[in-house]
C-alpha cells in the first residue's frame, strides 16, 4: 500500500476546515488507516471539529491496541465505536464552549486487511474505488440532494449543480447520537482508492477525476497536486481534501 494525503484551502474560503490522516503503519490493532474529515461550524469550530474527530477516533483505536480483531464483525464494530466516541467528544466540546456549539464534521475512513477495505462513514465525504476502466463511488452521501435523488425528485445531472448540494443530513458531533454507515469492499481488481471532501467532487465530474488520476504523473503526490489545481481552476469554492491509496496487484475488472 502506498498512500498520500493533502489539504488545500481552495480559492474562496478564508480558513481551512478539512483534515486528513494517512498511516501505512499500524494504528492500534489496525494495520493501516486513512481518514478524511470536513468540518463545519462558526468561528474556528469547523477546523476544530474535523481535527477532533480524527484525534478522538485514533485515540479510541490506540486505546484498544491489545484487542484482537478476531472477526470482521469485531473490526466493523471497532470502527463504528471509534466514530461514536468522536461524536461524544465533539458534542461535549460544543456544550462546554458557546463558540463551538453546533459544530460538526463529516468523516470517511477505511483500513485495508487481506484484500478488503473496511469503511466507516458519516456525511458527504466520499470513498471511490477505481482501475483504468472505471471509477465507482463506494460510500453513499448523507445529504439532502442524495435523498432527492433516491426519491426521483432530481436527476444525477441536476445533483451536480443543485444549489443545496452542500446540505448534509448527518454529521459527527452536531447531536448527541449519530448513525454510522459501515461496509466491506473487496479490492479485487481495484488499483486506487480515493477519499475526498466535496471540495473536490463539487468542482469536477467523476469522469474527470478518473481521467486525471490515470494521466501520466510521476507519483501520487503529483497526481493529488494536479487534482487540487484543477479543482481550484474550476472555482475552488471550498476546502479540498484528497487521499489516494495505491494498491499492488490489479485485475482488469472493478
Amino acid at each position: 500500500m502506498i498512500a498520500v494525503g493533502k489539504v488545500n484551502i481552495g480559492m474562496r474560503r478564508s480558513k481551512n476546515e478539512d483534515s486528513v490522516f494517512v498511516s501505512n503503519e499500524s494504528v492500534g490493532p489496525l494495520p493501516n488507516l486513512y481518514i478524511v474529515a470536513d468540518g463545519m461550524g462558526g468561528h474556528k469550530a469547523g477546523a476544530i471539529a474535523s481535527k477532533l474527530a480524527i484525534d478522538a477516533f485514533c485515540d479510541y483505536i490506540e486505546g484498544h491496541k491489545s484487542n484482537s480483531l478476531g472477526s470482521e464483525e469485531n473490526l466493523i464494530l471497532l470502527l463504528k465505536r471509534g466514530i461514536l466516541h468522536a461524536n461524544y467528544v465533539i458534542y461535549n466540546k460544543g456544550l462546554e464552549n458557546p463558540d463551538y456549539t453546533g459544530m460538526g464534521t463529516t468523516i470517511t475512513l477505511c483500513t485495508v486487511i487481506d484484500g478488503n477495505a473496511y469503511i466507516a462513514h458519516v456525511g458527504d465525504t466520499r470513498l471511490y474505488c477505481m482501475n483504468s476502466n472505471q471509477i465507482k463511488q463506494v460510500t453513499v452521501d448523507h445529504s439532502l440532494v442524495q435523498e432527492m435523488l433516491e426519491q426521483g425528485m432530481i436527476t444525477q445531472n441536476d445533483a451536480q449543480e443543485h444549489p443545496q448540494r452542500h446540505v448534509i443530513t448527518r454529521a459527527v458531533g452536531t447531536y448527541e447520537q449519530v448513525k454510522v454507515d459501515t461496509l466491506k469492499q473487496s479490492l479485487n481488481g481495484v488499483e486506487y482508492m480515493l477519499l475526498c471532501s466535496d471540495g473536490l467532487t463539487s468542482m469536477m465530474s467523476e469522469e474527470t477525476i478518473h481521467k486525471l488520476i490515470y494521466a501520466s504523473y510521476s507519483d501520487i503526490e503529483g497526481t493529488i497536486d494536479h487534482l487540487i489545481e484543477k479543482a481550484n481552476e474550476a472555482g475552488g469554492v471550498d476546502n479540498i481534501a484528497v487521499i489516494i491509496v495505491k494498491k499492488g496487484e490489479v485485475n482488469t475488472t472493478c
